[in-house]
């Protein structure tokens, strides 16, 4: 059924973005759940990977992660430390992207630098509150980063606060 209700395929990434809609993110999480809601959200973006971390001290944990390849992985997800995540800029800043990782000098000297080429991170939590996780898509491949679909993500991450 989550399939019914995701936007489009993964193709077409050079037109225009499909920004999304927050009454049918709304109702794809009150119906089918986190991982149903995450698939609506990869949809929206070129990025292979999208996930939601709670922060847990020095340490993120991962609540829910969606491949679009569906392969696979060797890489582990389920917990990462805060010093070695991208997700560490988001609770500083409360949102952070990069389009490439090599060229952001942020990133200079990050440790997984030349493994996770795009990102996109916006916080999780109560507003006026301290971040309580992140909400992220992140790629092998550089990605460009739409401004307008990163404010969608920012409240589309507010929805996402009882599954951490």
């Amino acid at each position: 059924m989550a399939e019914q209700l995701i936007p489009h395929a993964r193709s077409g990434f050079d037109d225009e973005p499909d920004l999304g809609c927050l009454e049918e993110f709304d109702q794809i999480i009150r119906l089918q759940g986190l991982r149903s809601a995450l698939l609506y959200l990869n949809a929206l973006v070129p990025h292979r990977f999208t996930a939601l971390y709670r922060l847990d001290g020095p340490t993120f944990v991962c609540r829910a992660a969606v491949d679009a390849e569906q392969e696979e992985l060797t890489l582990d997800l389920t917990e990462v430390p805060v010093a070695d995540s991208y997700c560490q800029f988001v609770v500083r800043d409360g949102v952070y992207w990069t389009p490439d990782s090599l060229t952001d000098p942020v990133l200079a000297g990050h440790k997984h630098r030349e493994l996770v080429r795009s990102y996109i991170g916006t916080r999780v939590g109560h507003p006026g509150q301290s971040a309580q996780g992140s909400l992220c898509h992140f790629d092998f491949s550089p990605w460009s980063v739409n401004v307008d679909q990163v404010a969608f993500f920012e409240h589309a991450a507010m929805r996402l606060r009882p599954f951490l």
